[in-house]
């Protein structure tokens, strides 16, 4: 277990560090990276685990930027007879004679003698023996319209890289390259644990002392925007033989433990002492507010474990921060993504007690001036989900600030909406 010598638990980019470190260690050692090949149709929002090559130029021939005309050799008069049609689909394949012209529209293939594309408005129409001809107008540009053949892909190049999250962008690239399948990772099954005596359904009714659970749906709803699905779900009193059991029944199903409460020092917050009787804790607190309360650790050596705290700030929170980069590394991600950080203008004095980082949540507001101003929000208590669900910013404080004034910078993360 890491030691804290101060007691204040580990600074959050240490604690991140440590648990990808971990991840690596367990990708290398146990081969939690299993692979499948599927079609393009289902592979939104996964990780490749090939790299990809175009075998070919796309879109493998000349085509038109714009609809108009493609000419041939150019006569006195700069006049062209035109003798047939280019279209998507229908391509012109004769060569095209000195003086002749097809009509072409954007995108269809542009005749091989043909080096240059004329845009309809640039020329007039003549009609003459039963012909058509286009003449070209004074003003018209001397712009060629035509893309090469590997406008879009060239051979050889690579259409996706192994450990990319794969977008609907991708997607078009590929399909448009006449790829149909492709091998991605298999996705971790995410097992989650909810303690506390004092939860019960939604929907029951309500004695003194309990209330209404919602970690459990939170978590999953927070997972599932960012791409993972909670496989499990367990919700126990805190009863230490009942926790354990179900955390080894959670472990021997699922490739990733959660849990939410009963980490922290109470009478009643068995998850340390559980975790370490079948598993190992490899650090417990975070110097961090909200969040101090976090534990990392493994079941039988090989089953990742977060045990997050029971307020639901704090567990949104340390789940952005701490679960979400270890998901994706074991989901194969090779640039692992983060919260986006921008520069902010608080929109007022900010006074605190110095002591732990902290992550005040906020309103990101732009002025006429384009400047990002953040309002800090009145409620930030980490019992209250509406004081993150409300807020665009989680506004970084170092822990030797104890005053901030109106108007000066501070770094921010955005809360996308795949956030919650």
């Amino acid at each position: 277990m890491e030691i804290d010598t101060n007691n204040q638990g580990l600074y959050l980019n240490d604690a991140i560090k440590k648990i990808l470190k971990e991840m690596d260690t367990l990708i290398v050692n146990n081969e939690i990276l299993h692979k499948e090949e599927i079609n393009l149709d289902e592979a939104l929002g996964k990780v490749s685990m090939e790299e990809i090559l175009s075998e070919e130029d796309m879109p493998g021939y000349r085509s038109s930027v714009m609809d108009g005309y493609a000419l041939g050799e150019s006569t006195k008069g700069n006049k062209w007879k035109i003798v047939g049609d280019s279209f998507p689909g229908k391509p012109f394949n004769d060569l095209l004679k000195k003086g002749e012209a097809v009509t072409i529209s954007t995108g269809s293939f542009v005749p091989d003698n043909c080096f240059s594309v004329i845009p309809q408005e640039q020329v007039s129409l003549e009609f003459l023996n039963g012909n058509e001809y286009i003449v070209k107008k004074e003003t018209s540009s001397n712009n060629s319209w035509i893309r090469e053949k590997n406008d879009q892909v060239f051979k050889g190049e690579i259409l996706i890289k192994k450990g990319v999250k794969i977008t609907p962008g991708i997607l078009s690239k590929l399909a448009s390259c006449g790829i149909k399948t492709i091998k991605v990772s298999k996705i971790s099954k995410l097992g989650l644990l909810i303690t506390g005596d004092e939860l019960i359904k939604s929907g029951t009714a309500r004695k003194k002392g309990e209330i209404w659970e919602s970690n459990s749906i939170l978590i999953k709803s927070i997972a599932k925007n960012l791409g993972f699905e909670i496989n499990e779900i367990h919700i126990e009193k805190d009863n230490y033989q009942n926790i354990k059991n179900s955390l080894r029944n959670i472990s021997e199903f699922n490739d990733v433990v959660i849990s939410v409460g009963g980490i922290s020092v109470g009478k009643k917050d068995f998850l340390k002492d559980i975790i370490n009787e079948i598993g190992e804790i490899k650090f417990w607190k975070l110097f961090l507010k909200p969040g101090k309360p976090f534990a990392f650790g493994l079941i039988n050596k090989k089953i990742p474990y977060f045990g997050l705290p029971g307020n639901p700030v704090s567990a949104a929170i340390t789940f952005i921060q701490l679960v979400w980069p270890a998901l994706q590394k074991l989901e194969g991600i090779t640039n692992i993504e983060f919260p986006l950080r921008i520069k902010v203008k608080l929109n007022s004095d900010l006074k605190r007690r110095k002591g732990r980082p902290e992550l005040l949540r906020g309103k990101l507001i732009v002025n006429e001036e384009g400047e990002l101003i953040a309002d800090i929000s009145e409620e930030q208590s980490s019992s209250k989900i509406s004081s993150i669900s409300n807020s665009d910013l989680l506004i970084e404080i170092p822990s030797e600030i104890d005053f901030c004034q109106k108007g000066n910078l501070l770094w921010a993360q955005l809360l996308k909406n795949n956030f919650l």
